[in-house]
């Protein structure tokens, strides 16, 4: 059986205490949006071998998973679906039709709820995580890009990115969930993803919403105030970041340091959160997408045109080996074994 590790033992706090842990096992799920499916790999770190392919929807493409541990959420994004996986059995469990393109799945700090996004509709589905019944939707008012969930889950946020900028056009959303209040923020720029950082402090904005459009800016707004604070260069296309309730849930409070996927680079690159600057970029693989990691300190990257996953000792900045995995890998998550 799978489980999480205590908060105690997350990934940064790892990172600032010594090397990697050589020989982590891990379980790691990636998205495969050519063959419809969600391989499973397992074993110890970098020597993973695949032990399932679960068949999901059409074209899956993010990846949530439970804070439990318990289950994997797949967007099936051409199907308008989402695929529930048992992280026990390695099956799917269940398939709902929730709405156009579903694109990007959260779930709920207490493992209860699952938010999904779409990028052809104004609104936000919401499933009851074991009983898979279909609440009524959130409205937001636009479509969906990526969310995060603040730490109380009280919280929505979310990006728009299903049109170029232009002046004046929000791409930043927060829904306060026990009111329903939709709050837009104008940042001044595509929206891509946003993370709220380890604390839940600050939202980090991604802005390379489209690849004939990459902009190496990052804004970071106060989640308190929904004011924006600044913006920094990272890389020349940065995408993605970890974050808890989709890629993974071992980035604990006390994270010194954020991740981000970066295209332009063919890297992911290391932004430290006390002085707002870049500290490491570790090449991986052609367009990385999304970004996992372990307690031990090791990163998980998907190439969606190399057709791998990078494995990356964040402590040393160094790559430990590349997974071959089906064409078009997006979304992963991964799950550390007791």
């Amino acid at each position: 059986m799978i489980r999480l590790l205590p908060a105690g033992l997350l990934l940064l706090q790892t990172l600032l205490a010594g090397p990697a842990q050589s020989g982590e096992t891990v379980t790691l799920f990636v998205t495969s949006e050519k063959t419809d499916t969600v391989s499973v790999y397992r074993g110890p770190v970098p020597h993973l071998t695949r032990v399932a392919s679960i068949k999901v929807g059409r074209e899956p493409h993010n990846l949530g998973i439970s804070p439990d541990g318990r289950w994997v959420a797949t967007s099936d994004r051409r199907s308008g679906e989402v695929s529930l996986i048992d992280t026990r059995t390695l099956t799917e469990s269940a398939r709902l039709k929730l709405g156009r393109q579903t694109h990007d799945v959260a779930f709920t700090p207490d493992s209860s709820l699952l938010f999904v996004g779409h990028e052809t509709e104004t609104f936000v589905s919401l499933v009851e995580v074991g009983t898979w019944t279909v609440r009524p939707p959130l409205k937001v008012g636009r479509a969906q890009h990526d969310l995060s969930l603040s730490p109380d889950g009280r919280e929505l946020w979310f990006t728009v990115t299903n049109r170029p900028y232009k002046a004046g056009d929000a791409r930043v959303g927060v829904v306060e969930l026990d009111t329903g209040k939709v709050t837009l923020i104008d940042t001044g720029a595509n929206a891509h993803d946003v993370t709220l950082s380890p604390d839940g402090k600050v939202a980090w904005v991604t802005n390379s919403g489209f690849t004939h459009l990459p902009d190496p800016r990052v804004d970071y707004l106060d989640v308190a105030t929904r004011k924006v604070l600044g913006s920094i260069t990272v890389g020349k296309y940065p995408f993605h970041s970890p974050k808890r309730g989709r890629d993974g849930n071992l980035v604990p409070p006390t994270a010194t340091e954020m991740w981000f996927s970066d295209h332009g680079l063919r890297s992911v690159v290391a932004v430290s959160l006390a002085d707002r600057r870049v500290v490491a970029t570790v090449p991986v693989g052609v367009e990385p997408y999304h970004v996992a990691a372990t307690a031990g300190g090791i990163l998980f990257v998907a190439n969606h045109t190399s057709n791998t996953v990078t494995i990356v000792d964040a402590v040393r900045r160094t790559v430990l080996g590349t997974l071959a995995v089906p064409p078009r890998p997006h979304g992963l998550a991964v799950l550390t074994a007791p």
